[in-house]
């Protein structure tokens, strides 16, 4: 047999062992689903809702959220005794295949919340076709499907608003799934996920702080914004803070916005004591002076850094503090600290250390420095009698 012949035929063999497309799936065949909800049922059933998006009226919408002709999303819900019975009976009320792989946004209600998210969490680390890099956010106050139905003004697909407005706010954004599930799996930190709200009778909704969750993975309580932006700091998931304080003896305000934000755990174990000293440091440009202070003298930024710094340290002190006496739920990854540190002493100390949390000496030290003070450094308003050199 000749070279090429022998050559064709190895072709030809090699085209039964080919995989191809087998597994190809049409566009026009598939429901793309952005936006996921669950809620709490009657009969411990599970009710799922997904926000749908109609791709023909993507970017066409005359109406921007979708209220009323033209909109760019449906809904369609299903109920089941877990999430892949609620998705089959949903499927049957939908002409396309259930496509997840887009999937942004995960709604959970705050009564599912409560009970325990522990059963549902089975098929995000089971099923493929399920994207982890998604935001999951608790509904306070409200169903998810209450919240994916409602509409927002500036998203054509207003699920996609929750996502954005958690990374507007300084959040990690698409990474709360992600980092819920590592936190749920380790030991020395307790998982968290942020929190949204409807807003009253106007359209729209807003980030109001995060929910803490206990090792069931059962929601126990929450922080408010402030508090979430001083937590969110300390375990280093924040990427910038708006940080206003009051100058002393009453002479004003002043804003930093701050970029460049970074934090050290340094725990220490004396005897029977555990000691934990948490160092914030950030670099910032002041966006607003309502004080007397002329900020192009270096005394008066050295002042201004210090109010900032004692600023940051009482709010997260603050922060600390709610968290050990009202909760006693690490959030904050000081024992993973502690067992980075002193893996033989954790051996012991990881058994009770919901209870040894509590009683972990806290210290709180910032270090910040002001960059930039813009164009002029006293007030523009202020008279020259009145500007403090």
């Amino acid at each position: 047999m000749s070279r090429n012949k022998t050559l064709f035929m190895i072709m030809v063999i090699a085209l039964f062992f080919l995989s191809g497309c087998w597994d190809r799936k049409e566009l026009n065949d598939l429901a793309i689903e952005l936006g996921w909800g669950l809620d709490k049922e009657k009969n411990n059933q599970i009710r799922i809702t997904a926000q749908f998006i109609i791709p023909s009226n993507v970017g066409t919408s005359q109406t921007g959220g979708g209220g009323g002709k033209g909109k760019s999303f449906f809904i369609e819900t299903g109920t089941g005794k877990d999430t892949l019975e609620a998705v089959q009976k949903m499927q049957t009320k939908l002409s396309r295949e259930v496509f997840r792989g887009h999937r942004r946004v995960i709604l959970l209600g705050e009564k599912l919340a409560k009970q325990g998210l522990a059963p549902i969490l089975d098929t995000y680390s089971r099923d493929p076709e399920i994207r982890l890099r998604a935001d999951a956010l608790i509904v306070k106050g409200h169903t998810a499907k209450q919240f994916l139905e409602a509409s927002y003004p500036l998203e054509s697909i207003p699920a996609l608003g929750a996502l954005k407005e958690h990374m507007q706010i300084g959040g990690m954004g698409d990474t709360s799934l992600l980092n819920f599930l590592k936190a749920a799996t380790s030991e020395g930190i307790n998982p968290t996920l942020p929190v949204i709200n409807l807003t009253g009778s106007s359209k729209g909704f807003e980030v109001t702080g995060i929910g803490i969750f206990n090792k069931n993975l059962q929601l126990i309580g929450f922080l408010n914004p402030s508090e979430q932006k001083m937590f969110l700091w300390i375990i280093d998931r924040l990427n910038q803070h708006i940080l206003t304080a009051n100058m002393p003896q009453g002479t004003g305000n002043a804003g930093l916005f701050l970029t460049k934000l970074n934090r050290k755990i340094k725990p220490s174990i004396q005897g029977r004591t555990i000691k934990c000293d948490i160092v914030l440091s950030g670099e910032g440009v002041i966006r607003e002076n309502n004080t007397k202070l002329d900020l192009t003298q270096a005394k008066n930024l050295t002042l201004l850094e210090h109010v900032f710094e004692k600023a940051t340290e009482n709010q997260a002190s603050q922060t600390l503090k709610r968290v050990q006496t009202q909760y006693g739920t690490d959030i904050f990854g000081i024992g993973e600290a502690i067992h980075q540190k002193y893996p033989s002493q954790w051996k012991g100390l990881k058994k009770n250390w919901d209870k040894q949390f509590r009683e972990v000496q806290m210290s709180v030290h910032a270090s910040l420095v002001i960059r930039r003070v813009g164009l002029t450094g006293p007030s523009m308003q202020l008279n020259n009698s009145d500007i403090k050199k």
